[in-house]
């Protein structure tokens, strides 16, 4: 018998083919790319939702919009897509919308990818020079009444809690001179201060990085610059009552290596670890620096605080062996790090004794 629901052989089918991605891990089971906005109100729920719960919880997630243009491309260069889940009066609401970064209307103009490599602009097509690289898919930050999506290759993108509408760049009202800024901004839940940091501040392979304090208001009351010790990534960092800590880990980038259309990241085993700490609301030139153990890597830091001595918890790695787009140097061709092999990780404390002076 016809099934009347099926399109006929002359017949385009209404539900839209999705372009073909790499066959690769970075585009398969959860990275698979889905591409599609949508509300939906009422959403199904298992179980009971706790009585008076209301308010929204947004969540970021990497969706590339169309297929990359290199297949050993990771879900990490993914359009930032942003999701809003409402809790009110019983019920669930949901949306999930693209962030409209300069990137995604780029493409989304050219239907295709016209950025290249993870972080490597010297990839790009020749009709995005200059053009903001930054997907902003990593965390939604939410401080002093606006939304922010954050990436830490560029300046956080501003989105319209209520709909989700991309109201652009945001710069502080152009008082913030680092053109990047982290994904893991921090909030001083007394004070409600923000704290940022951007590495690369001044552009790719800089060794510039920017500590700024916005205050409860939103506005942007101190930016410093320092230098880090060699061109390393700074992924997360620590506040805690009384001090900033920044952490630099030897996976490092490197300029010729990206002019030559290699990976933005390699992890150098043999290369010292480094941690800065200073009074948070003291000056740059007051960093203190520590050496820690080559090879160690700590992409996020779970908790810090100083109480006489200063403990600085994280997830960490004597070995760093798996990371996407990362490769060992020295090779004659950058190839990625086997999966196969596995680090040390574990919690650890480091400095474990530093005594540091308020």
């Amino acid at each position: 018998m016809h099934d009347p629901s099926a399109p006929a052989d002359n017949q385009t089918s209404l539900v839209p083919r999705r372009p073909r991605f790499p066959d690769s891990i970075h585009f398969q089971g959860l990275n698979t790319p889905i591409g599609i906005e949508a509300s939906r109100a009422c959403l199904p729920v298992i179980g009971v939702l706790p009585e008076g719960l209301e308010g929204t919880f947004f969540r970021a997630v990497p969706d590339p919009a169309h297929p990359p243009m290199f297949a050993d491309d990771n879900i990490l260069s993914g359009d930032g897509m942003i999701s809003a889940f409402r809790f009110h009066d019983g019920v669930v609401d949901f949306d999930i919308r693209y962030v409209r970064t300069a990137r995604y209307e780029a493409e989304n103009n050219a239907q295709r990818a016209l950025f290249g490599g993870y972080r490597n602009p010297y990839t790009d097509d020749a009709s995005v020079a200059g053009i903001d690289r930054t997907v902003a898919n990593t965390t939604p930050v939410w401080h002093a009444g606006r939304l922010y999506m954050t990436k830490e290759d560029g300046r956080p993108y501003v989105i319209a809690p209520d709909t989700l509408d991309t109201q652009g760049s945001w710069s502080y009202d152009g008082a913030l001179r680092s053109e990047t800024v982290t994904a893991h901004a921090r909030v001083d839940p007394e004070t409600g201060e923000m704290f940022l940091f951007g590495y690369e501040a001044a552009g790719p392979c800089s060794l510039d990085v920017s500590y700024a304090v916005v205050d409860a208001q939103g506005q942007l009351v101190r930016e410093q610059w320092f230098q880090q010790p060699y061109h390393g990534m700074i992924h997360d960092f620590a506040i805690t009552q009384t001090h900033a800590v920044f952490p630099f880990f030897p996976t490092t980038t490197d300029l010729a290596r990206l002019q030559a259309g290699g990976p933005k990241w390699a992890h150098e085993q043999n290369l010292e670890c480094r941690i800065g700490i200073m009074p948070r609301s003291g000056d740059v030139s007051g960093i203190r620096w520590f050496t820690g153990p080559k090879g160690a890597s700590a992409f996020h830091i779970m908790n810090a605080h100083d109480e006489g001595i200063l403990s600085i918890w994280t997830c960490s790695s004597l070995k760093l062996t798996r990371l996407a787009s990362c490769a060992r140097p020295g090779a004659s061709t950058w190839t990625s790090v086997p999966s196969a092999e596995r680090s040390n990780a574990g919690l650890s404390t480091w400095p474990a004794t530093a005594k540091i002076s308020r």
